[in-house]
């Protein structure tokens, strides 16, 4: 008696056959890892089945299951046997490339945990490791062959090496854990000696008004997107992911304008690049941090400038061809959102042509050294405004950028040694 299996397609999960060739009339076999779920109708069991690759002994499939009595019970023992066997197994422990494992403790172990451009962040920080090492057998990596990739192509980008032993060190301890390896080799790799913090360059009145006045063709919302970085400080990723159902003006009886709440709930990231797309995609995701989710008020006189600045991008929308209407604040010509990527590239050549020296992450700072300067918040009050996740960041970041502290407390301290050494000297007269 033959057992009658239902199978279903994970990418269509309301389509179910009773085909056992099911994954070869899609156009090829399962990936390994990929995993299925069907219905074993002889025993009225749903089964979840992950294939592991095949046995070089036996030349056999190995898989790994779980049963289940619903459809909806086998999809989440489906998603456990994923994460407790997609990394590797026994038989794979001596064949298994450094190149292999990165990609499957980054596939299994980080892109669950972080957002898709911090995920590309760290694929790019690994790409000088996997280019070099990545065909190499992971039991034979030496902390010698990681040292000198990092010696020889981070000598002068603390940073990125920085974040490569990071991601290593955390990748091997994993390998050691699986029992792929006896011992992690990248522990005690050095870094290349430290740079100088990057001074923090201040932009004064002219800057801003530079900024903000500057006629970019190419973006006809870079003067608002100027102006409410200067009234919020958001992080760029956040700002460019502002919709207009995230902003509220608020008026009195008479319809004037009295001031208005923005609400920061996202952050637009670059996605990887994907075969036969133009270009990177665009992905809309959480806030940073989670005290980045935060509320802020704005200026009455803002909102005027934002409600002119509807006005015309509602114009443009009228005139377009093509518009794409995903609620964006800020956009190009046809609706679409902007890329943090592109921007930051318009921003670096506008500053440049202008002889600015400030970043745009420079500006952001610059709210924390306004506020401070005010006189009238403490740093609870900075670290709400910036979105910060521990008054430790708030601190660190405006004693990096407050050089005019530092000189008042200078001169302070000059006029302190120079009234003792005179007192001093006037002693020794009457003497």
């Amino acid at each position: 008696m033959t057992t009658q299996k239902i199978f279903m397609d994970l990418s269509n999960p309301s389509g179910l056959t009773k085909d056992k060739n099911t994954s070869k009339k899609r156009g090829g076999k399962r990936a390994d890892h990929e995993g299925s779920i069907y219905y074993w109708k002889a025993r009225k069991l749903w089964v979840a089945s992950v294939r592991m690759g095949i046995n070089p002994k036996t030349g056999k499939d190995v898989r790994k299951k779980k049963y289940a009595h619903s459809q909806k019970e086998a999809l989440a023992a489906l998603q456990e046997l994923k994460v407790k066997y997609a990394t590797v197994s026994d038989f794979e422990a001596d064949t298994i490339t450094l190149g292999q494992w990165l990609s499957k403790w980054i596939e299994v172990y980080v892109a669950p945990k972080v957002r898709g451009n911090t995920l590309l962040g760290y694929k790019h920080h690994l790409k000088a490791i996997v280019n070099e090492l990545g065909c190499v057998r992971l039991c034979k990596i030496t902390e010698y062959d990681l040292q000198q990739i990092i010696w020889a192509r981070m000598r002068d980008k603390y940073r990125t090496a920085e974040i490569t032993r990071t991601l290593l060190r955390t990748a091997l301890r994993k390998a050691v854990k699986c029992h792929l390896l006896e011992s992690s080799p990248a522990e005690d790799l050095e870094l290349p000696p430290k740079p100088h913090r990057k001074t923090f360059r201040k932009p004064d009145a002219d800057d801003w008004q530079m900024l903000l006045n500057y006629q970019n063709r190419k973006c006809y919302c870079w003067r608002w997107i100027i102006l409410t970085e200067y009234v919020t400080g958001t992080r760029m990723s956040e700002l460019l992911a502002l919709h207009w159902s995230d902003i509220d003006i608020q008026q009195d009886e008479r319809g004037n304008i009295t001031g208005g709440i923005m609400h920061i709930q996202h952050a637009l990231y670059v996605g990887e690049k994907k075969e036969g797309i133009k270009g990177q995609p665009l992905y809309l995701g959480d806030t940073k941090t989670q005290q980045g989710n935060r509320c802020l008020f704005l200026p009455a006189s803002y909102c005027y400038e934002l409600r002119n600045y509807r006005k015309l991008q509602l114009a443009m929308r009228m005139k377009a061809k093509v518009w794409k209407d995903d609620d964006y604040v800020f956009t190009h010509s046809d609706g679409t959102p902007i890329s943090p990527a592109i921007f930051s590239t318009a921003f670096w050549y506008v500053r440049r042509k202008l002889g600015i020296a400030t970043t745009f992450h420079m500006l952001r700072h610059d709210m924390a050294s306004r506020m401070k300067s005010s006189q009238q918040f403490d740093m609870k009050d900075i670290q709400a405004q910036l979105g910060h996740s521990s008054i430790r960041i708030t601190m660190d970041i405006y004693t990096h950028i407050n050089e005019d502290e530092k000189r008042r407390v200078g001169n302070w301290l000059e006029s302190g040694v120079d009234e003792l050494l005179n007192n001093e000297k006037a002693a020794h007269k009457t003497v």
